[in-house]
């Protein structure tokens, strides 16, 4: 009751609204589920490039000591990874100075052998759940989703 006993009423349109809640439930629900399958992509994208990563340095670390054993090396870096279809590459070497490269024998300034380093890089494709086409934002930018991943790690040989 109101001021002076007046009992006040709402309108008949008014008195029930208790879809409302439910109507703005499903008007949310797909934004949520694509936020969610988007973090989820996002996540997995981000484990798989760890362990690429991991394989990488397994693999450098295992041409630290068998500079040469390149078949070796490889099969380190892809069974350090934990994944199906990574393929791995690896590469040495060698410098007298930062940057400048130079073949394998040659002495450096001081009469001092060049410093040896091994790169090994793996890649793998990943398949995003999200399509993998393109989604322009306009003035904002666009996105792209990833088709590849790929890590690399160099190493000097001691």
């Amino acid at each position: 009751m109101g001021a002076c006993g007046v009992r006040f009423r709402l309108p008949s349109w008014c008195a029930h609204d208790g879809g409302n809640v439910m109507l703005e439930f499903a008007l949310v629900l797909p934004v949520l589920c694509l936020l969610l399958v988007g973090m989820l992509d996002l996540g997995r994208y981000a484990l798989q490039k760890s362990a690429m990563l991991q394989g990488a340095r397994e693999g450098a670390q295992y041409g630290m000591l068998a500079p040469l054993d390149s078949a070796n090396i490889n099969t380190t870096a892809q069974t350090a990874t934990g994944l199906t279809g990574v393929t791995a590459t690896n590469t040495v070497f060698y410098e007298c100075t930062a940057g400048v490269s130079v073949a394998a024998g040659t002495t450096c300034s001081g009469g001092k052998p060049p410093k040896q380093y091994i790169t090994v890089s793996v890649s793998k494709a990943f398949s995003s759940v999200i399509a993998s086409g393109s989604v322009d934002f306009g003035a904002f930018g666009g996105f792209t989703a990833p088709t590849a991943l790929s890590a690399s790690v160099t190493m000097i040989v001691p």
